[in-house]
């Protein structure tokens, strides 16, 4: 008889792999049915990509759960690490950036010098993503040295934890220089799924990016050759395994060698009385074996990992030779999987290890369970914590799960495994209720437990749920006996409660700071004050001068207990009250003094947050170029540091974009914007959404309203009110929905208690003012009365409200430089409202915006004046000026374009002047500059509007392959090396105009 045959069959699926492992696919996902050779098929794939010069990595999930979170990541890193004796490992740990070796050493311990940041695991603001962005910098280093490149292979993903998901969506999402394919393996027949598992799959398989390989069962001559490589096997045998087994290559192996071991000879046969499903197969075989092999591969299936001898002789207590002869015959029996890294041993299918465990008493389950959490404890591993706090679960064993619980959750915040360090301190918490003898002899701080679940939770981007153990921590401990332990509970519980009432979270907060004046000076009572000063008093309840004394003693504090990494957080917002008070030198001072500490700490996440503050504060002072220039610097440095994805990284980017939309750069904008097309709707990034919403509106997007639905669902802070709603208004008045954009501006200004925070509100009361004008201009053309009178009264409302606050929003400000400018809009619309547009008024908000370099205000500002001017009845020569100017101020605003050629339209006045029309015509008729065909021009100007290679090719027609080739000769013919500069480029030398051939 011969014996299992090589790789046979599936080559169209294969080729599919090795397709995508060499082409533009990001992400594999190869999904089958239970023992239908997804392992087996990916083996051969991985094979033949290592064999072309590509390094493929590998790590698994095991089927038992309850494994540390990026167990499958690590087992690819050590995998890295016994490559070449290591010196691939080293090689790129060289290549990567500084940071990398500490970060990545939370998972390969002993690679790095043991001072990463966070090192405690608890600042998962930044953390969890300086992490992953190590991992994906790892990779590409190894894929840069690599002929053909890296891959990281993660079989069985729908076991895996959230963590892992997680780090494979960065891989996929990073934009390293060098790709890294991820291929993931998945049952199709599995389910129910976790929630994370069925939304990354949905993630994954609605990408462009992404290729879904599906493996169906063999064909019957696929199958037989599969295993027996054209031995003498009859057409009725055949026939009966594919009738058995329906050609699933685990279930014919099994049949087979059971048929084997029943003692046929010769030609296959096999026996009619074999189980017809596979688990009573499984559970025969294993039945069949020697009593020391029955107990080592119930050992294994227990254990739901790999085990050494040493440890199965531990778990079983059969002594070290038993172990070895259950081994062995296992293995012949074809039991026992194949070439186990690191050198341990496990069932050959995750079906085989249920069939087994299965089959086991009660008793003999709950055994096996402690005698393999004793086992794993003793190895001092903490990565295997969580499994060895699961097995004293499975064993009833309360007492030692809860200090093993504790211990996973630590580890599992060690990687910034929020979900899962959240379920085992949440279950830690259940278990001290019902252990107070364990609790008491181990000293365990119950209340710490909850706020570190608290966090966990947060971090882990369920905010809701951490808002419900905030409220359950606040009932039980409100009242405890150390004032520091109350103060922090009041203060995390009022945080929580003010995301959706502020009312509701103020008084906690209040509390937690008379409470925290009992207790020494911590890192929690000047957090707390930089909450109290900056979150409610400034952005919340809009009272400045009452955030002052608090942001002091936030410093005071933070100064005393040495909380230095909180310094320049509680300086960066001192300096934006000190703006906010006019004292602008004061406020440049005092962010210099935090830069200088940030800098000599090299602590990247302050530079960042300083970066922020900096960039915005300069896009108020007008200062765009500068602004620009500082969050493209915090870019940087939060690549630098690993912290490009972190959540307050997204704001530099939109910072960086605002200052870029306000010079009239719209296509600079959108390539700095496409830098983070997937980053999700929702609060967290809710500025990012507003930016991305404004850079559609102005390209003409039709998605642009779309995408202003997000605003208002979102607005619930005062500080989210100027900054954002402003943008819903304007695009609801493009949209031709004035009535909507004054319900807007109603919405926005009601969350203003107090007038410090109005002075930033210029641009939506213009914008609302616009939307009565509108609506009245609408009304008198109709010659309707009432609606003249309620776009009057409208107006009426806005106005009483400037009054209300003392009239700061239109009060010249040294922080607000567009206050004059958008005083002298306000006016002009107010006389449009009225009736007869006045050409005067906006010739005074044309000089306003022009002295800003606001080109797309102005922009408008000249329309309205040319508007108003061909409604005086004046003659076209009279508008033609304003008008020409509006379109040179209009490029890249595509609504207001849009209008001003309607203008043009009805009042016949060409744009161009006669003596620049025949040039213009000429130069249209010479071919592009820089040598670009039609194509490359179509190509470039989805390019600029932040189009991927997968997008450019869907709106051509054409692949995305094909997309990726006219991008690279595009980058190479304008001299630049990415698309942003090719961006800016192409906008410079007015290639994105619709005119340019």
């Amino acid at each position: 008889m011969a014996g299992p045959a090589g790789f046979v069959g599936r080559e169209s699926e294969m080729s599919r792999l090795l397709e995508a492992l060499g082409g533009d696919a990001l992400a594999v996902l190869v999904v089958g049915d239970a023992g239908v050779g997804k392992t087996r098929f990916v083996d051969e794939g991985v094979a033949r990509a290592a064999a072309a010069g590509m390094v493929m990595l590998r790590g698994g999930v095991p089927a038992a759960g309850g494994h540390a979170p990026l167990l499958p990541v690590a087992d690819a890193l050590r995998e890295l690490r016994r490559l070449e004796g290591g010196q691939l490992l080293a090689a790129a740990l060289d290549a990567a950036p500084a940071y990398v070796p500490g970060e990545v050493g939370r998972l390969l311990p002993g690679i790095g010098p043991g001072d990463a940041a966070g090192g405690d695991g608890q600042d998962g603001e930044w953390s969890r993503e300086r992490l992953f962005a190590a991992v994906a910098d790892l990779l590409a280093a190894v894929a840069g040295r690599a002929a053909s490149g890296a891959g990281l292979v993660v079989e069985d993903v729908h076991w895996a934890d959230s963590a892992t998901l997680d780090c494979l969506t960065f891989l996929r999402r990073a934009g390293r220089g060098v790709p890294v394919r991820v291929v993931a393996t998945c049952r199709g027949d599995e389910g129910p799924l976790a929630a994370h598992v069925v939304g990354w799959l949905a993630d994954v398989r609605g990408t462009a990016e992404a290729e879904e390989i599906r493996l169906g069962p063999l064909s019957p001559t696929e199958q037989v050759a599969d295993l027996w490589g054209g031995g003498p096997v009859s057409p009725q045998v055949v026939e009966e395994l594919y009738a058995r087994a329906e050609g699933n290559p685990f279930f014919t192996e099994q049949l087979v060698a059971a048929a084997m071991a029943g003692g046929a000879a010769g030609a296959l046969q096999v026996p009619p009385g074999l189980p017809a499903r596979l688990a009573e197969l499984l559970a025969a075989r294993a039945g069949r074996c020697a009593g020391d092999a029955r107990a080592v591969l119930a050992g294994l299936a227990v254990a739901g990992r790999p085990l050494t001898e040493d440890l199965l002789d531990a778990v079983t207590g059969l002594g070290t030779e038993a172990v070895r002869q259950g081994l062995r015959e296992l293995a012949a029996a074809r039991l026992l999987a194949d070439d186990v890294a690191g050198g341990g041993h496990r069932p050959r299918h995750a079906l085989l290890a249920e069939a087994v465990i299965g089959g086991l008493l009660p008793g003999e389950r709950a055994a096996l369970h402690e005698r393999t959490a004793q086992a794993l404890a003793g190895t001092g591993d903490q990565a295997l914590a969580a499994e060895v706090a699961g097995h004293w679960r499975a064993a009833d064993r309360p007492a030692e799960e809860l200090p093993a619980r504790l211990a996973a959750a630590e580890a599992a915040e060690q990687v910034f495994g929020y979900a899962a360090a959240a379920a085992h301190l949440r279950r830690a918490i259940e278990l001290c209720s019902t252990q107070p003898a364990a609790v008491a002899a181990t000293g365990i701080d119950l209340p710490r437990i909850y706020l570190r679940a608290i966090d966990a939770l947060f971090h882990s981007g369920d905010s809701g749920q951490a808002g419900l153990v905030a409220d359950e921590a606040y009932r039980r401990f409100a009242h405890h006996a150390d004032p520091a332990t109350a103060a922090v509970i009041h203060h995390c519980a009022g945080y929580y409660r003010a995301i959706d009432s502020a009312a509701a979270g103020l008084p906690l907060v209040e509390e937690a700071l008379r409470l925290f004046e009992q207790a020494p000076p911590s890192f929690d009572q000047a957090d707390a004050l930089l909450d109290y000063g900056s979150l409610f008093m400034v952005n919340i309840e809009g009272r400045l001068e009452a955030s002052v004394p608090a942001l002091d003693q936030a410093l005071e504090i933070a100064e005393a207990a040495g909380a230095t990494a909180l310094i320049p957080r509680i300086l960066s917002v001192m300096a934006y009250t000190a703006f906010m008070r006019g004292h602008l030198d004061d406020g440049f001072a005092i962010l210099e003094r935090g830069w200088a500490l940030a800098r000599a700490e090299r602590d990247g996440p302050s530079l960042v947050w300083l970066a922020v503050n900096e960039s915005d504060d300069l896009l108020k002072l007008a200062r765009f170029q500068r602004a620009a220039e500082v969050a493209s610097r915090g870019l940087d440095d939060a690549r630098q540091a690993g912290l490009q994805s972190w959540e307050t990284a997204t704001v530099l980017t939109a910072n960086a974009a605002d200052a870029l939309l306000a010079l009239g750069r719209t296509a600079e904008a959108a390539a700095v914007m496409a830098q983070r097309a997937t980053t999700p709707p929702g609060r967290e990034h809710w500025l990012v959404q507003v930016v991305r919403a404004e850079v559609a509106l102005l390209h003409g997007d039709a998605d642009a309203a779309a995408s202003r639905r997000l605003i208002p669902a979102i607005i619930n802070r005062a500080d989210f009110g100027f900054d954002g709603m402003q943008r819903a208004v304007e695009a609801a008045l493009w949209a031709g929905q004035p009535e909507d954009a004054i319900r807007e501006t109603r919405r926005a200004l009601a969350l203003f208690k107090a007038p410090d925070l109005t002075i930033f509100c210029g641009r939506l009361l213009a914008a609302g003012m616009r939307a009565c004008a509108d609506l009245a201009e609408q009304a008198r053309a109709r010659r309707d009365p009432p609606a003249v009178v309620a776009a009057a009264a409208a107006a009426d409302s806005l106005v009483t409200w400037v009054e209300r606050m003392g009239g700061a929003p239109f009060t010249d400000h040294p922080f607000v430089a567009t206050i004059p400018a958008e005083r002298a809009t306000w006016d002009a619309e107010r006389i449009r409202l009225t009736g007869p547009s006045d050409p005067e008024a906006w010739g005074s908000a044309v000089k306003a915006w022009q002295s800003l370099g606001w080109p797309h205000r102005a922009g408008y500002a000249w329309w309205r004046q040319a508007e108003a001017l061909l409604d005086a009845g004046e003659p076209a020569a009279a508008a033609a000026g304003p008008l020409r100017a509006a379109a040179a101020a209009a490029d890249g605003h595509a609504p207001l374009l849009a209008q001003i050629r309607a203008m043009a339209g009805r009042a016949r006045i060409a744009l161009l002047p006669p003596t620049e029309a025949a040039p213009a015509r000429a130069a249209a008729k010479a071919r592009p500059p820089y040598g670009l065909t039609g194509r490359e021009l179509a190509v470039l100007r989805l390019l600029a509007a932040g189009r991927t290679n997968a997008q450019i090719g869907a709106e051509l027609y054409i692949s995305p392959k094909t997309a990726g080739v006219h991008v690279s000769n595009i980058l190479r013919k304008l001299g630049v090396s990415g698309r942003v500069q090719a961006a800016a480029v192409a906008e410079r030398a007015g290639l994105l105009r619709a005119g340019q051939p």
